[in-house]
């Protein structure tokens, strides 16, 4: 009887060490597998971040190309490779936490510019214009290469307005000896009213967003440069800015007034807009080679000297074909 208790004690103490030995196994197992779920799930947000990151990364620095790795994030880290035509880029992430790695590969464009169809060599939108033309000043639809003689496309007017009343202020205002130095579509003085649908404040916040080049107010003088002929550029100017003796090429966006002096020249289009009254001067020997946009509650346009606003397809399709912008489409996204 003893003997027989024995063996049936011996025997549930086996069967229980078994099944203790089987509930630590598979407790450990379970750890392996959350302790992996967990740092699976943090490689894989830290490689998508990484994505992110450098997608931002590459609308501010539109050039940006090669591989960055070592990126500290989230007590992990991330390598990225980017490659590819703006047409087709290639963001390859690898994301590191722990003993795991989470790859990402991801491909966009990035979208088109959308450059607006100038409408006049200068066009002024607004409830309230106020002209002081002075000196020899020069505004010509007529078309013209960026440097100065005649181009092939058909002329436009060289000031446009929106309202027949405006385009008769307008003539009316302009003093008798620079009447014939307004020329363009329909002969001097080429001021006509223009069928304008463009939303210009809309506009501009895609230029803002896509800035290459982000200006505070301020004087920028001999020497400073927005954009080349090989590279044109988008420049935004948040507030009154003076040029004197700069150079630039693109898009101009000016959240503000601007003066224009010495021998300031652009090439492309020139945005002037304001939530209430916008000033445009120019003394000198300066010029915008494309066009000129002046939209706001009041625009007062003021000129001196040799100053020249001239329509220039060349210009303006230089920023068609070569302007970036800063917005993506997200063709494919892998993990």
């Amino acid at each position: 009887m003893g003997r027989g208790i024995l063996i049936v004690v011996l025997g549930v103490s086996l069967i229980t060490t078994f099944l203790i030995l089987k509930l630590n196994a598979n407790s450990k197992e379970g750890l392996k597998a959350t302790v992996d779920y967990y740092e699976l799930t943090q490689a894989r947000i830290i490689s998508n971040s990484g994505v992110e990151v450098y997608l931002e990364k590459l609308r501010r620095n539109k050039s940006l190309s090669g591989k960055f790795t070592g990126n500290s994030l989230m007590d992990g880290s991330y390598d990225i490779a980017i490659s590819g035509p703006d047409s087709l880029i290639t963001v390859d992430a690898m994301g590191h936490f722990g003993n795991t790695n989470h790859p990402v590969i991801v491909t966009a464009r990035r979208r088109k510019m959308k450059m607006p169809s100038v409408n006049s060599a200068l066009y002024i939108s607004s409830n309230n214009i106020s002209l002081n033309l002075n000196g020899n000043v020069d505004i010509d639809g007529n078309d013209h290469l960026m440097n100065g003689s005649p181009g092939m496309a058909l002329p436009l007017p060289g000031i446009g307005v929106d309202t027949p009343s405006d385009s008769a202020f307008v003539i009316n205002n302009i003093k008798s000896k620079l009447t014939e130095d307004i020329k363009g579509f329909g002969g001097a003085p080429s001021v006509y009213t223009i069928d304008d649908n463009v939303d210009w404040m809309a506009l501009t916040e895609d230029f803002i967003f896509s800035a290459d080049t982000v200006l505070s107010t301020g004087t920028y003088s001999n020497g400073s440069s927005f954009g080349t002929i090989t590279e044109p550029i988008i420049t935004y100017a948040n507030g009154d800015v003076d040029f004197t003796d700069a150079t630039g090429y693109g898009v101009m966006v000016v959240n503000g007034n601007i003066n224009m002096s010495g021998n300031f020249k652009y090439y492309g289009i020139v945005i002037v807009y304001g939530q209430s009254s916008i000033r445009c001067n120019t003394i000198g020997n300066n010029g915008i080679y494309g066009g000129c946009v002046l939209v706001g509650e009041e625009v007062s346009v003021e000129s001196q000297g040799n100053s020249k606003f001239y329509y220039s397809s060349e210009a303006i399709n230089l920023g068609k074909l070569k302007l970036k912008s800063s917005r993506f489409e997200i063709l494919t996204w892998w993990e």
